[in-house]
């Protein structure tokens, strides 16, 4: 399919100038993940013909990868990889290999999948940040894949590792870009609201990723999701990275982004 021309449009014309800020794909800035937790493939190509233009990235929530038939993940994934969109393993399900002492076989099972891309996050298991340094240098190095790496905890979970000192050793390490977890967003600690400016000024705003919180955190509600994308778009603009967007909402984060009504980010 054809990229969108922008002028042959019947609202062309219509753009304001906060349109006219939004990058075009392949873009380093402005960026969209979204959370696949098992679209159907036909529903997926329908999703990806009205809103490819509008994300970057698809995560394959959790384990789901082990769930899908080999024939079947791989359609997904050329699938997405053919409307500039790439997806990866969400970084649970490396944790779950560590934890179960397949760690080994994660990363070719990676590239055997034909994923480009992984998540290394310590949110759930007893991991350091060695471990982590570790992964994303030899998934760099040894299997040429591109990292990206996660900082925070689960909410309930303690970890102990300044934020800022995760995410430096992430992008050390090789990682092209760092998840802030949901949780750490949620938080109403000054101190962890510090925290995360820090990444950002430390990091660079092109390379930060912020997860939304989704209903998987308990209390969080659609309109707590909404009001989240909304403070940060008004917090660090237009152009910021954000992820763990639902299918159905990707548009509606499109639309605020570019001014597109106001009721489109939470009001």
């Amino acid at each position: 399919m054809q990229p969108m021309n922008p002028d042959d449009h019947p609202f062309a014309g219509l753009d304001g100038t906060r349109v006219q800020q939004r990058t075009c794909k392949p873009r380093a800035s402005g960026r969209t993940m979204v959370i696949d937790w098992g679209i159907p493939l036909g529903q997926q190509r329908d999703f990806t013909d009205i809103g490819a233009e509008y994300f970057d990235f698809a995560k394959i929530a959790v384990g789901l990868s082990r769930l899908c038939s080999r024939e079947l993940l791989r359609q997904k994934i050329d699938q997405y990889r053919s409307r500039d969109v790439e997806p990866f393993p969400g970084g649970q399900y490396l944790e779950y290999a560590e934890v179960h002492g397949k760690r080994e076989r994660y990363l070719p099972a990676c590239i055997e999948a034909g994923y480009h891309w992984i998540e290394v996050s310590d949110n759930l298991a007893p991991v350091s940040l060695q471990w982590k340094e570790r992964l994303i240098t030899e998934a760099v190095k040894d299997y040429g894949l591109h990292v990206l790496g996660e900082v925070g905890r689960k909410e309930g979970l303690d970890n102990t590792i300044p934020l800022v000192d995760n995410a430096r050793a992430c992008m050390e390490a090789g990682a092209e870009v760092i998840l802030v977890e949901a949780a750490e967003l949620i938080s109403q600690d000054a101190q962890t609201a510090a925290a995360v400016d820090e990444i950002v000024r430390v990091i660079g705003l092109d390379q930060v990723m912020f997860e939304l919180p989704g209903p998987w955190i308990a209390g969080v509600h659609s309109c707590d999701i909404h009001h989240m994308r909304r403070l940060l778009i008004e917090r660090y603009g237009s152009q910021i990275n954000l992820g763990n967007v639902a299918p159905d909402e990707l548009l509606s984060v499109e639309a605020y982004r570019r001014g597109l009504g106001v009721n489109a980010g939470g009001g």
